[in-house]
């Protein structure tokens, strides 16, 4: 008995140095063994024992020998982005379409194959090309070793869409389809996902904002503040669309006019609110400027002061699939 107690620890604590070794490994893509000691402060033997054992699995890879000024070259060790693939599969809307976009990518994020398509019209046939799509993949890919769904909230509808939140009932969807897919699979908003995106490539500023504000449809908001996306009860947070100036209808209007003043208002609370360094706002018809026609309206030279850096963008998409990568990597565990 006492002989099984002892042993549990031992094991935790091998596992556990491997994951460090597997998790630095993978952030500086190529290391010597003397490197990974000091960046991880385990022996010398240790590192060694498990390189080997990530070599033996396929995860490590031996690398060219590091050059020296003098001695011999020291050996290298470099990380297979290769050994497990992630699916991004996204839902968006362009040009008042839905679409559903496919890509691959490795572990360090690149992208192996991209593709999107035309979503159908209903809600039953859009989830039948979503399993359709996936199971094409994962045909393709067998080395997909976990799936991420990202979508709008108000978008695609019934358990699917609600599997956004992070509650049980998204849990118990997420479940079903790892049962059928046979990988781990979870659920992220198009608007968080992004706004992560968006703090990886303006990383000069702490506390990003994202919103999405399109006439006609819902705005969405997300938050992150040093890397970390913040999140309410249930997963859910940012719910701009519930502010009172959206008189209960919670869609942008689609006259433009209208749409550009309650867009400003919306940015004006958030700011006061949060006071985020910078906001993406993500939009294919708000004119450019918007930015200067906000600064015009603020009254006091506290709101001028809170004014934070905006960006209009239609690239959501392309921040939302970065976001999905990091995500992908933490639920894998190769996030340090």
């Amino acid at each position: 008995m006492s002989r099984n107690t002892a042993a549990a620890p031992s094991a935790q604590i091998r596992e556990s140095n491997l994951q460090l070794v597997r998790q630095i490994l993978h952030r500086e893509q190529i290391a010597t063994v003397s490197r990974l000691h000091e960046l991880t402060s385990l022996s010398v033997v240790t590192v060694s024992k498990l390189l080997e054992e990530l070599k033996g699995k396929g995860e490590a890879l031996n690398g060219e020998p590091s050059l020296s000024t003098g001695g011999r070259p020291a050996a290298t060790y470099r990380f297979n982005p290769a050994f497990e693939l992630m699916l991004i599969v996204s839902c968006y809307q362009r040009n008042g379409n839905e679409y559903a976009g496919y890509s691959v990518h490795d572990l360090f994020g690149e992208c192996l194959e991209r593709r999107e398509e035309l979503l159908a019209d209903t809600i039953s046939m859009q989830t039948s090309q979503f399993a359709d799509g996936i199971v094409r993949y994962l045909g393709l890919y067998p080395k997909i070793s976990i799936i991420g769904l990202s979508m709008p909230s108000d978008s695609v509808g019934g358990r699917v869409g609600a599997a956004v939140r992070h509650d049980q009932g998204s849990v118990r969807l997420a479940q079903h389809l790892e049962k059928r897919f046979g990988v781990p699979v979870f659920f992220e908003t198009d608007i968080n996902a992004a706004t992560l995106g968006c703090y990886k490539r303006c990383k000069s500023h702490d506390y990003v904002v994202g919103l999405t504000l399109v006439p006609g449809r819902a705005p969405t908001c997300g938050f992150c503040y040093s890397g970390q996306v913040l999140r309410g009860r249930d997963g859910m947070a940012g719910e701009v669309r519930f502010f009172p100036m959206y008189n209960d209808r919670g869609v942008l209007p689609a006259d433009y006019s209208q749409a550009d003043d309650l867009a400003i208002r919306t940015v004006r609370a958030v700011m006061c609110v949060l006071n985020p360094g910078y906001v993406a706002i993500y939009t294919e018809s708000l004119k450019a400027g918007l930015a200067e026609r906000l600064k015009r309206q603020l009254p006091t030279e506290a709101e001028v002061a809170l004014l934070p850096k905006i960006e209009l963008s239609d690239k959501l998409r392309d921040d939302t699939v970065s976001g999905m990568i990091s995500f992908c990597l933490e639920h894998l565990g190769r996030v340090v």
